[in-house]
């Protein structure tokens, strides 16, 4: 039974000391008790190996980068790892599920370190693999801040859906039904196998930041379902009223991202020649378009040339500096 299997939780964390407190409290007030927790750090300069350390997490004076400290506990193993530098959510949850496949765990619970599972997050989850023949369940991360989506399709073919949210058909809550099968997930709270794991391998880190789980999802329905639970909740605590709706500005770093890998993705994944081939640069020239109506053009236009450059040559990994 999966009652007794025993759960790593896989948290990846970059200078969210105060998000990261809230995410362990909830992991240690879970309806069923977790077996262990990696905490993987992408070279954190805040207070995050101060507070693991007053908080007994840590016990060891001395922190070496690229080094598995362990912890042994009545309540559970905690693991730390310093990486030697960020390498972003992608190469983070590669990097520490690379880690976590060499020891004794049955199931991962993956998640970013501003998430709050309620309660019985990981309860529902466990059951719902259980209860349905499937190898990784996702939650539900509505609240009054956010309003989550169940994607149950993805058109991968068209040429004119170059926007990789255009090709999601996605179902809103309120949720009817208990379960649904999805073709998308976040790495915000999947619980999967291990053994689901080293089948799919690992995550792909050069997409640094954005669509590492999206293509992640690709790779995972070669070999299972993916669930999404309506019946859990999982915060997340920096979500704010209005942000879904927000109309985007000038570009940064940020958008860097999202624009090469959504046409790196689409280039990976299309099923027609057009979706692979033409609609990277129909994105390209979509941008352009919006970025000259709104009145951020001289700002935009090298950071898209630059994104869809990048894309096309396959350049990936860390491009274009954060600013955090």
């Amino acid at each position: 039974m999966i009652k007794d299997k025993k759960i790593l939780v896989v948290i990846i964390t970059y200078n969210r000391c105060k998000t990261l407190k809230l995410t362990l409290d909830a992991i240690s007030h879970q309806s069923v008790p977790v077996n262990g927790i990696l905490v993987f750090d992408n070279n954190s300069n805040d207070s995050t190996i101060s507070f693991l350390k007053n908080s007994n997490f840590l016990k060891k004076s001395q922190i070496k980068e690229n080094e598995l400290i362990i912890n042994y506990e009545k309540t559970g193993v905690k693991y730390y790892y310093r990486n030697d530098s960020n390498i972003g959510g992608a190469g983070g949850f590669s990097r520490a599920i690379k880690i976590a496949q060499k020891l004794d765990y049955d199931y991962l619970w993956l998640m970013d370190d501003d998430v709050i599972p309620e309660k019985q997050c990981l309860e529902k989850l466990k059951n719902a693999i259980e209860n349905n023949n499937v190898d990784v369940a996702i939650p539900n991360r509505s609240d009054d801040n956010f309003k989550d989506r169940a994607v149950i399709d993805f058109d991968l073919e068209s040429v004119q859906k170059c926007f990789t949210g255009q090709r999601k058909k996605s179902f809103y809550g309120p949720f009817g039904k208990k379960y649904y099968f999805v073709k998308d997930m976040p790495f915000e709270g999947p619980l999967m196998k291990m053994e689901l794991s080293r089948k799919v391998g690992l995550p792909n880190p050069g997409y640094f930041i954005e669509y590492d789980d999206s293509d992640y999802a690709q790779r995972i329905q070669k070999f299972s379902k993916i669930i999404f639970v309506a019946n859990t909740v999982l915060h997340r605590q920096l979500a704010k009223p209005g942000d879904q709706n927000k109309k985007m500005g000038p570009y940064n770093w940020r958008t860097y991202y999202t624009i090469r890998n959504n046409m790196v993705f689409d280039r990976k994944y299309g099923t027609s020649w057009g979706a692979r081939n033409l609609s990277p640069t129909l994105l390209m020239a979509h941008l352009l378009v919006l970025a000259y109506r709104r009145g951020h053009l001289k700002n935009n236009l090298p950071i898209i040339l630059k994104a869809w450059h990048d894309a096309l040559f396959n350049k990936m990994g860390k491009r274009v500096s954060p600013d955090y």
